[in-house]
């Protein structure tokens, strides 16, 4: 499978890396690489989250850390779809819809 992040992951995670960059920059550096080595590991593993309320979505803890990754699985292209990373204790949109936001 391949790995695709939307503009908005995209913009999260970057969010977390500057967030945390300016209270630690190897703990910036550490958090983003074990967000990325997991998310990669859908690929091999799609199903190793945890669905949600919200059809089709899952999500996966990032272990040590307090942040989750939001995915779906598109069978027909063969890839993992991130459309949200976020904090745990960020306010979450309604049945973590990435659609939300």
């Amino acid at each position: 499978m391949k790995l695709r992040w939307s503009q908005t992951a995209r913009i999260e995670l970057d969010n977390i890396f500057v967030y945390l960059k300016s209270h630690s920059p190897s703990a910036a550096k550490s958090v983003a690489i074990r967000i990325i080595q997991r998310a990669r590991l859908l690929t091999s593993f799609p199903f190793s989250g945890h669905p949600t309320v919200t059809p089709g979505v899952r999500r996966v803890s990032i272990v040590s850390y307090p942040y989750v990754v939001l995915y779906m699985i598109d069978h027909v292209n063969d890839e993992v779809i991130i459309p949200n990373v976020r904090h745990t204790a960020r306010k979450k949109p309604a049945a973590d819809d990435p659609r939300a936001g």
